[in-house]
């Protein structure tokens, strides 16, 4: 008994054997397996498919920067090219990791016809050509990519449309670094045998530079409140201030600042996009967080139109506004005299003027004005507000701080933007520019980056830009909407 057991336990043995080397053999030439698959996709893979159009795009694309990251390339291996054809769609196709891509180069139609035959690349491969290759040479692809839009005439070159968004940075969010020099000082000055610490905080605010935050995990982000707040607490998060200039739909120009808000970000990024670019717009649509005297005056230093919405814009319409006696809008002015009246007729003249200089070195005047007669007033406390003053209520009196170079300009976009062709750039500036975002985050599900460093960071938005464009191409196309700039251009001149 013992004996055929054992036997029936060898014969298991022998078929699972069998089995598992006959299981191991896929390339057998047998009636259950599959020698190869046809290698001609062009029955497979639709005339009007956007891997087609794709392929075709880059084709056109000048690839010699991407080219010269590579010291030595084998016959074996997948092309740069072809590379960057994978990449930009899967990018398209909403797969962003590495090993995901790798997945779907082997299993996927549209991926191996862009192969061509070549093996399909590991994911190590991959993230290596995304961070090594791609990034050093990704501003001059995305260069490349609306040279060829604005050929093509699919972009206008006249009207631009800009906006900003946080998107949350691939690091810890409860490791971060503050910048604390009166810590650091009293530290270096007192604490001796604080001498390697104060070093260690020498080093985190050399790296923290204009930045009052950076991360441990990736140090070139900056800690920022998001809208995306679940815990309604104002968490703050590790993120990158991502900026979009859109035109035609197409997104022309982007990148990637530390900055939390929109407002110092203009002027670096239209300098950064007149380098590169061979033309130059002339009408620069943004909302309200890009408003500023020095974004006005550089504007109107390059001779381009600043259709900005004012920051009080939409509160000065309320009843509540205009019925505050406080508010200097509510005052009348006089030119000659250079003076304003309250609502008591009371004078409030000049007393002097103080400046005030950006971190960016902007210098800006500001006009005091000062009313003297403010002791016996009736309305006193409905006009000179607040709850924190040092001085006694008796004792205050009514000041204004007046930027009137400021004044003169907002006035001048104020008169912009509510025109008709105003009122047509704004709603179309909501439509492409926030659109853009809106179809970045919630059409395509990235949220979050996947890469760490600012390089790596902007390499991956150009990839996510430029597989939007050709997505967005191969939209008009299919919809025979080419050569048109959405309402706005067609109906404004």
């Amino acid at each position: 008994m013992q004996i055929h057991t054992c036997k029936g336990f060898c014969g298991i043995m022998v078929v699972m054997k069998k089995l598992h080397t006959t299981t191991q053999n896929y390339t057998s030439n047998e009636k259950c397996f599959q020698l190869q698959i046809p290698m001609n996709f062009e029955f497979i893979i639709p005339d009007n498919d956007s891997v087609r159009l794709l392929s075709q795009f880059v084709e056109e694309m000048d690839l010699t920067c991407l080219y010269d990251t590579y010291s030595i390339l084998k016959e074996n291996q997948v092309t740069p090219r072809q590379m960057l054809k994978i990449l930009l769609y899967a990018y398209l196709d909403t797969k962003y990791a590495s090993r995901v891509i790798e997945t779907a180069c082997k299993r996927d139609v549209n991926y191996i016809y862009l192969l061509e035959g070549k093996p399909a690349p590991d994911h190590a491969t991959i993230a290596r050509f995304r961070s090594l290759h791609f990034a050093p040479c990704a501003k001059e692809l995305l260069t490349q990519c609306t040279q060829l839009l604005y050929e093509l005439g699919e972009i206008s070159g006249k009207k631009f449309f800009i906006d900003g968004t946080k998107m949350e940075a691939n690091a810890n969010k409860y490791t971060f670094v503050w910048k604390r020099k009166s810590t650091l000082q009293k530290q270096i000055e007192q604490l001796s045998h604080f001498l390697e610490k104060a070093k260690e905080y020498n080093q985190k605010i050399y790296r923290c530079g204009k930045r009052n935050s950076y991360a441990k995990t990736d140090p070139d982000a900056t800690f920022m409140r998001m809208k995306e707040d679940a815990m309604k607490n104002g968490q703050l998060k590790p993120a990158y201030n991502l900026q979009h200039g859109v035109d035609a739909d197409y997104v022309v120009w982007l990148q990637t600042l530390p900055n939390p808000t929109d407002t110092p970000t203009l002027i670096p990024f239209l300098e950064d996009m007149r380098e590169q670019l061979p033309f130059t717009y002339q009408n620069i649509v943004a909302d309200a967080g890009y408003e500023s005297e020095e974004n006005y005056s550089y504007l109107k230093t390059h001779g381009q139109l600043a259709y900005i919405k004012a920051a009080n814009y939409e509160i000065s319409k309320t009843r509540k506004y205009q019925n505050d006696i406080a508010n200097r809008e509510n005052m009348v002015y006089e030119k000659e005299k250079d003076c304003y009246y309250c609502s008591q007729g009371k004078v409030l003249k000049v007393i002097g003027t103080k400046a005030r200089t950006t971190a960016t070195g902007y210098v800006s005047e500001k006009t005091l004005y000062r009313c003297e007669a403010c002791t016996n007033c009736p309305v006193k406390s409905s006009c000179i507000k607040g709850n924190h003053w040092k001085i006694p209520e008796k004792e205050r009196y009514k000041t204004l701080d007046v930027a009137r170079k400021f004044e003169e300009q907002r006035a001048e976009s104020l008169e912009r933007i509510t025109s008709k062709q105003g009122i047509l750039l704004r709603i179309n500036r909501s439509i492409q520019a926030e659109g853009s975002f809106a179809a970045l985050k919630w059409d395509r599900g990235f949220k979050r980056f996947l890469c760490r460093g600012e390089s790596n960071v902007y390499a991956e938005c150009v990839l996510l830009a430029v597989s939007h464009n050709i997505g967005k191409l191969h939209s008009k196309i299919q919809s025979g909407k080419t050569g048109s700039y959405l309402h706005c251009e067609n109906k404004v001149a």
